[in-house]
């Protein structure tokens, strides 16, 4: 399967720029996830490649092909492009069977009929569907008619597979069900794959690599766990999972580590991280805070706090901790009740941003997802 290369790709709607210089690849094989929040410009680069959105500059390349280039006046339509493209509402025909529904694209094609009949069979049982090729969409569940879906988009073997939001229709459960099945899905089959969605957790789980977008301009690329841990700007670090945002100061080293005095409440942090000076942003995941007793030794544990608020969602207790003018998510598999404690901050998880990327993340300091649920609860 060829490498889908997207090259300085921009669109201006008037004075707006819906794509700013938008450039990566997308391996051979890869499952590459574009991710982002609603207006970020991912589902806009995705119906680009697809051919469904005109560009105003920039180029597209699927291998040797040239799908798109401004520059050389090339716009190759869609149905010439070899990519299968599976719609956040599935798109599938009411009228149709499900085996009429799969083998539309070889009709399309003009696929000769006892063919149709082979391909329509092979990418049913792709998909667990061969059972039910006969049924109508309405006889089908949300999961089922994705899959159909899936289905339409890889009987006619296309260069690249590209997804739009597919999962964001199905519940929960069957949303978590549908992500594993896809994962092995696009694996067995090694179609390279594009996917846009807005949720974090679907980006982790299923990537190989992850774009995240924010306003027509790409953040950071990287692989899911490069960009949980080593986020490159305050709007990455919010948006990809959950983070504390504390604005703080420099003050030098002490041991061999970087010692952060935080705003307003006058606690010092021990951070590993040392490319930064002045006044900061220290990004701390819940998960990479401990809770000790109000007695704990304060050198180890040196944030005090009070307990406001916790839930427990099932694998863990989400608290949030009012320490001075701040509100700091914690997340511990320990029960703690209401009350005052202190807090570790792990250093070697800990990052600083300088203050002035909080204007070019499009982000300011902020409360966590988790504290502001805990806060709501």
């Amino acid at each position: 399967m060829p490498d889908i290369t997207v090259s300085a790709l921009g669109l201006d709607y008037s004075d707006k720029t819906v794509l700013d210089n938008v450039d990566f690849t997308a391996h051979e094989g890869e499952f590459l996830t574009l991710l982002g929040p609603s207006g970020c410009g991912k589902t806009t680069t995705l119906m680009s490649i697809a051919g469904l959105t005109r560009p105003t500059r920039g180029a597209i390349t699927c291998g040797n092909d040239i799908l798109f280039d401004s520059a050389r006046s090339i716009d190759r339509p869609p149905e010439r492009r070899n990519c299968g493209v599976v719609f956040q509402s599935y798109a599938i025909w009411p009228h149709k069977s499900v085996a009429e529904n799969v083998a539309y694209p070889l009709q399309l094609r003009k696929v000769p009929k006892g063919e149709i009949r082979s391909r329509v069979h092979e990418a049913l049982s792709m998909v667990g569907l061969e059972g039910l090729a006969d049924r109508y969409p309405y006889q089908l569940s949300g999961g089922q008619q994705q899959r159909v879906a899936l289905a339409r988009a890889v009987t006619y073997s296309p260069g690249v597979l590209l997804l739009d939001e597919p999962l964001s229709n199905l519940d929960a459960k069957l949303r978590e069900q549908a992500r594993n099945w896809l994962k092995e899905f696009q694996s067995a089959v090694g179609l390279t794959t594009i996917f846009v969605t807005h949720d974090q957790d679907e980006a982790l789980a299923l990537s190989d690599r992850i774009i995240v977008m924010n306003d027509g301009r790409i953040e950071q690329a990287g692989a899911p766990e490069e960009i949980y841990h080593q986020p490159s700007t305050p709007f990455v670090a919010s948006f990809l999972g959950s983070a504390n945002l504390l604005p703080g100061t420099v003050l030098g080293k002490a041991g061999g580590l970087t010692q952060v005095r935080l705003s307003g409440d006058g606690s010092t942090l021990s951070v590993r991280e040392d490319s930064q000076r002045g006044a900061v942003l220290v990004m701390a995941r819940p998960e990479d805070i401990e809770i000790g007793t109000a007695t704990q030794d304060a050198a180890r544990y040196p944030v005090q706090g009070r307990i406001t608020s916790r839930m427990f969602v099932g694998s863990e207790f989400r608290y949030v901790v009012q320490c001075g003018e701040h509100d700091i998510a914690v997340a511990a598999r320990e029960r703690w009740d209401i009350g005052l404690v202190r807090l570790r901050f792990r250093p070697e998880l800990c990052r600083l941003f300088p203050v002035d990327s909080t204007n070019s993340a499009g982000a300011t300091p902020a409360t966590s997802d988790h504290a502001r649920e805990a806060t709501h609860a």
